[in-house]
């Protein structure tokens, strides 16, 4: 990818809610969300509800985004200009962010690489962009209406959600077969899976969404059977297949997507086939001894595709809490392992200057502070927490400690 989302990304509302392993599971349904702690999150609603200080820049930052999460116009693949080779608009569609034209060609076919520098061309097809604010959008709505109660939140999530996934005249077809097309050589790659690698996000804040009364059960069902038909998709076709052999972030990304939807399904035993497999498919090859993770470091951007990929392992170990796997401890044949790639990093957050690996955007800090709220309930608390302050200051306030991974 080019402008990197190493981590969920951060707009109007995100909170980082550090998750617990229990979860509760009836009619092959989950009560409870994968990456949401509804225990932490019940604590800062009754905060809310008392007007406890500590949550005044909570409820500031609330105020202040609410007209826009509010009158934000839901978002449909048919509103690109450029119509996908099927005809049908309703294919999502994106062309690769790192092609360029042939300048030695008249009409610039078939378009060359140039690794980390984005065609701007890329941004013409808003499919990708639009597809991320409907997740965001979704996640946060509904994290406002857990917290506040109000039902205008859940209301506008839903309306979100039936325009990209269940109305006919708006929703997206659940399949990427024309993501990440290179003109002059193909229309789509299983590459471009990873432009849908936070599409999880949706099965967990319908969680919530239950609850509000609003989002009904035939909208439930819909939404349902629309992910079963990306899962069929994901897993079966032969751009699927390609993205779960990548070995690089890919990989990683689609690890995650899968394993979290097919747990969203009920899919458990498929779910944890697919994370059972994550030492010695994933770790082993991605990470050696020392933390270092090498086909991210040849990238033209080592340091933001390592965060990128360091984020989606915490999202698998998240996961494998799930399903009964300590990923967090697990170490590969060769010595890898998540904490040894969190680790190896962490130094150059402060020292950027030796970095050694190529990286042609500035180094980005922030992602680390999610992380680093995970590894000090995971592994060591003095020692993260001694991270924290040393990247972020002891002033970190309520708000940015409830960031989301």
């Amino acid at each position: 990818m080019g402008k990197i989302k190493y981590l969920r990304p951060l707009v109007l509302i995100a909170f980082m809610i550090v998750l617990q392993p229990i979860f509760l599971f009836s009619q092959n349904k989950l009560n409870r969300p994968i990456f949401i702690d509804t225990e932490q999150l019940q604590e800062i609603r009754v905060l809310f509800s008392e007007n406890v200080n500590s949550t005044s820049s909570l409820k500031n930052k609330i105020d202040s985004m609410s007209n826009i999460l509010l009158n934000m116009k839901p978002l449909s693949v048919m509103e690109k200009s450029i119509t996908p080779p099927s005809g049908d608009k309703h294919d999502f569609m994106s062309i690769g962010p790192y092609w360029w034209p042939d300048t030695s060609k008249l009409d610039g076919l078939p378009y060359i690489r140039r690794d980390g520098e984005r065609n701007p061309e890329y941004y013409e097809i808003p499919d990708e962009r639009y597809l991320a604010e409907t997740i965001r959008a979704v996640e946060n709505l509904t994290v406002l209406f857990y917290i506040t109660r109000e039902s205008k939140y859940a209301l506008k999530a839903a309306e979100h959600l039936r325009v990209w996934f269940i109305d006919e005249d708006t929703r997206m077809n659940p399949n990427l077969v024309y993501s990440q097309g290179i003109p002059g050589i193909t229309s789509g790659r299983g590459i471009g899976i990873i432009e849908s690698r936070f599409i999880f996000g949706i099965t967990d804040a319908v969680i919530l969404l239950r609850e509000s009364g609003v989002w009904l059960n035939g909208d439930d069902e819909k939404l349902t059977k629309w992910f079963d038909d990306y899962f069929t998709w994901l897993t079966t076709h032969t751009y699927g297949i390609d993205e779960s052999n990548e070995k690089n972030n890919h990989g990683t990304w689609y690890d995650v997507q899968t394993a979290a939807i097919a747990i969203s399904l009920g899919k458990y035993d498929f779910a944890k086939n697919i994370l059972s497999d994550v030492v010695q498919k994933r770790i082993e090859v991605q990470i050696d001894n020392e933390g270092k993770q090498p086909r991210e470091l040849a990238r033209t951007k080592s340091f933001s595709y390592s965060l990128m990929n360091l984020s989606a392992f915490m999202h698998l170990a998240l996961l494998g809490d799930v399903v009964g796997l300590d990923l967090w401890n697990s170490v590969s044949a060769s010595g890898g392992s998540i904490k040894k790639a969190l680790d190896y990093l962490l130094p150059y957050a402060v020292d950027q200057g030796n970095w050694k690996y190529k990286q042609i955007d500035k180094f980005k800090t922030d992602a680390f502070l999610p992380m680093l709220l995970l590894a000090q309930k995971k592994y060591d608390e003095k020692l993260y927490g001694s991270w924290i302050l040393k990247l972020f200051g002891d002033k970190i306030s309520f708000y940015e400690r409830i960031k989301k991974l």
